[in-house]
């Protein structure tokens, strides 16, 4: 088995075993957003930000909503967890305002019609943008989600990793699509 299957097996090992699992017992199968939370929980394990990006060494990192919430209650998971010793707190952002002081910035869908704005604000400051909007990486977004052969993948676009003076891990780029802002792919 080469060496990126078996990151990805360990990855979905962690994935399943981490987050999912804490879901309800009832549930009988995960949906669509419940792996996105843990995309994101997992994405944080694997950006480097910058010092100033956080108030203190111990300061929360936070994720944040923006605009309406797809979500529902599987970000409730991510309570008491930890990033790097520090603890992840979760915001929810109808109105988008305050962004900002976020560390990760997820824009559902139904922002399809504001996301270029919203990238305009937040691109150059240290936040790591995601969504599961068309496209979102190849406009401007750091980490887009995409659905591939009925599966949840990530696109990155390294132009906007580098603008925001983000660092990620290789282990996670091997991982992804490779995007710029051209369009382009691999």
């Amino acid at each position: 088995m080469s060496s990126w299957r078996r990151w990805l097996a360990v990855v979905a090992k962690l994935l399943l075993s981490g987050l999912l699992l804490g879901l309800d017992a009832g549930a009988d199968e995960f949906d669509e957003y419940s792996v996105k939370a843990a995309y994101l929980y997992n994405f944080a394990k694997f950006v480097e930000w910058p010092s100033e990006a956080f108030a203190t060494a111990d300061a929360p990192l936070f994720i944040c909503i923006a605009g309406a919430n797809p979500f529902g209650n599987a970000l409730a998971l991510l309570a008491g967890k930890t990033v790097n010793n520090r603890p992840v707190e979760v915001r929810h952002n109808p109105a988008a305002t305050g962004l900002d002081q976020c560390h990760i910035v997820f824009m559902g869908r139904a922002e399809q019609g504001r996301f270029r704005a919203l990238l305009a604000k937040l691109g150059r400051l240290p936040i790591l943008t995601v969504s599961d909007i068309g496209d979102f990486a190849q406009a401007g977004g750091i980490i887009g989600l995409v659905e591939v052969d009925q599966r949840i993948r990530f696109a990155i676009n390294l132009a906007a990793t580098r603008q925001a003076g983000l660092k990620l891990s290789s282990q996670l780029l091997k991982l992804a699509i490779i995007v710029d802002q051209g369009g382009g792919g691999n």
